[in-house]
């Protein structure tokens, strides 16, 4: 994988291989490998940070680490399928609720800042034993996915982002790209981070009907949408998802550096992000980089199509820990 690798696929013959494997071709027997892809994760409750995280584990602790991170309105659960994908590949996988994702994690409005969503995950992963692991993210988590890779390369072996582009070619093309600008600027809409308590309670009423829809038009399931509305009805959890919006400052954005360490972009047509806007990213990748292009899938990838979004970062993750006579 040296050099750039910047493609687009449906990764057909790499979802059957992948089957394959789940199914225990590559080692264990069918059975046994069918049984650890379809476990369910163990839960742990973390004290880190003056905070008491919800942690989710799949896969064998002697592993290589892989944290994942989610965004809004999700939480650790979202990970299930593809967690489970990489687990059964025989991944150490962490993934936690974040910071406002939950009752236990509801902070002050100054405190949903980046600085401390990274030193979040970096104290989870601590207490995990994930001392230098892949790190992968969705939406905000996306966005974090970048800043560690940037800003703790010693930490981190590779990054993924799903649907979410470096953070300075995000504001760049909000500031300069007319398509960029309008497609952000309609979700600030419905669910940005002005009178934020004020917004909350408009989404939640009449049974969360605002809420709802907008879940819904944004292309989540309704099994999905019906979880996540549940949670974010509780007493300020709603408000901590809609904080991290108050975390987004563009001169800070602006000044996040290039990863250097091997980066995959994962992302689709959909809301709040130009392909223009994913195309500059390119710029803020100096290590091996791939882009993938999953087609038909929608904003949220992880609920509606979870096999074919593991196929590309395991592929990724495989290629990242061979030898180097053994990469493409």
């Amino acid at each position: 994988m040296a050099g750039k690798d910047v493609s687009r696929t449906g990764w057909m013959g790499r979802c059957l291989a992948y089957a394959a494997v789940l199914l225990g071709l590559a080692g264990a027997s069918p059975p046994a490998r069918a049984a650890e892809a379809a476990a369910p994760p163990t839960v742990e409750t973390i004290a880190a940070r003056d905070m008491h995280w919800r942690v989710l584990r799949w896969g064998p602790r002697d592993g290589v680490g892989v944290l994942l991170l989610h965004g809004f309105p999700q939480d650790a659960d979202s990970w299930q399928p593809v967690a489970s994908t990489l687990a059964a590949a025989g991944y150490n996988v962490v993934a936690f609720d974040q910071r406002g994702a939950s009752a236990a994690t509801l902070s002050r409005p100054g405190d949903y800042v980046f600085d401390n969503f990274m030193a979040d995950a970096l104290a989870v992963a601590d207490a995990t034993g994930l001392r230098r692991f892949h790190v992968a993210g969705f939406g905000w988590g996306g966005a974090m996915a970048w800043m560690l890779a940037a800003y703790h390369p010693d930490r981190v072996r590779s990054m993924t982002t799903l649907r979410y582009p470096h953070p300075a070619a995000f504001v760049d093309g909000i500031e300069h790209d007319p398509e960029q600008r309008a497609s952000w600027e309609a979700v600030r809409k419905e669910i940005g981070p002005d009178n934020i308590d004020k917004r909350a309670a408009a989404l939640l009423a009449d049974d969360a009907t605002g809420l709802r829809a907008f879940l819904r038009k944004s292309g989540l399931p309704e099994d999905a949408s019906d979880r996540y509305v549940a949670r974010l009805s509780q007493p300020g959890v709603l408000v901590g998802g809609l904080s991290w919006g108050t975390a987004l400052v563009p001169a800070q954005f602006a000044a996040v550096p290039p990863v250097r360490v091997p980066a995959l972009f994962v992302w689709s047509k959909g809301p709040a992000v130009s392909e223009s806007t994913v195309q500059a990213s390119a710029r803020y990748a100096k290590g091996p980089y791939r882009v993938v292009e999953l087609k038909d899938v929608g904003h949220f990838m992880i609920e509606t199509a979870p096999q074919i979004v593991a196929a590309p970062i395991l592929d990724f993750l495989r290629e990242t820990d061979a030898p180097p006579a053994a990469r493409k």
